[in-house]
């Protein structure tokens, strides 16, 4: 092969590359529609821009990462970031905050969600990921949560507000591990597939009464099941508390999608399970 040969063949070779490269960064979610749960909480807000703007620093949103996503169209709910905030909305507006019946408190599940360092984690940001072979992510090493296109793409049965918002628990409590340096396990932050768990990326469940945790107090442990959570039990007790302890304007389609995404959860995810199911009775 003469030189000029190898010159084009390699020039090709980087052309074909670089082709692949953008269309892969220009990947996005299905973009042309949301979910019955999304719209009807976006209808109790409509688009609250002191809101948005607000949320978007508060969870560490960077335009880098959310451009083509709603960034600068953050009141069309068919895209990725208004869908994001619109699940932020109920994290901190939708419960009654019934410490006779919940699981925690507001003020623990946006500790958790949101990007400041705190007793519940160090610094994370959020950022989508059009990767659909996952719900979400945590990058122990950067302290990006990720939340993939299968909580954002209006024909999943998890993009919904309840499911997306439960998400941000589910990776700020591999945040939570991470500060406490606790290992849950080697399968992306969690256990192989063993005892009542059918999926490989399992937890145990860590069976706490109401009113264990004062409001505020779910960081703390004692390095014992007596006083301890995993990832997956964190996002069942928020979607529970969804379900049943909503304000009267989180409509019926909201609470019934949290609750079949937390009672699969529950059937699928725990090692000890089901652990708990939305609408039994809770454990006083």
């Amino acid at each position: 092969m003469t030189t000029a040969s190898r010159t084009l063949k390699t020039f090709i070779y980087l052309i074909a590359l670089l082709c692949s490269l953008l269309t892969s960064s220009l990947a996005v979610c299905i973009q042309t529609g949301a979910s019955t749960a999304d719209r009807s909480l976006w209808n109790t807000h409509g688009c609250w821009q002191e809101f948005y703007l607000w949320q978007y620093r508060a969870y560490d949103l960077r335009s880098s990462d959310w451009n083509g996503r709603g960034w600068k169209d953050a009141c069309n709910v068919n895209l990725e970031f208004p869908k994001h905030w619109n699940a932020a909305y109920l994290v901190t507006y939708g419960l009654t905050d019934n410490l006779s019946h919940q699981f925690h408190g507001t003020t623990d599940y946006r500790q958790t969600g949101q990007a400041a360092s705190s007793n519940f984690h160090k610094s994370i940001f959020h950022a989508p990921t059009d990767d659909t072979t996952i719900f979400g992510s945590y990058s122990p090493s950067s302290g990006r949560v990720s939340t993939s296109c299968l909580l954002y793409n209006p024909a999943s049965a998890n993009a919904n507000p309840a499911s997306r918002a439960g998400d941000f628990m589910h990776e700020g409590w591999h945040a939570w591990f991470k500060k406490y340096k606790f290992n849950n396990g080697s399968v992306g932050g969690h256990r192989a597939k063993q005892g009542a768990c059918s999926v490989n990326g399992c937890d145990y469940f860590y069976f706490h009464g109401i009113g264990a945790y004062a409001f505020g107090a779910m960081y703390q442990n004692n390095g014992t099941a007596t006083r301890f959570h995993s990832p997956n039990q964190v996002q069942v007790e928020f979607l529970c508390d969804v379900v049943d302890d909503a304000k009267g304007w989180v409509s019926r389609s909201v609470r019934d999608a949290a609750q079949a995404d937390a009672n699969q959860r529950a059937a699928q995810r725990f090692i000890n399970g089901p652990g708990y199911y939305c609408g039994s009775p809770r454990p006083w």
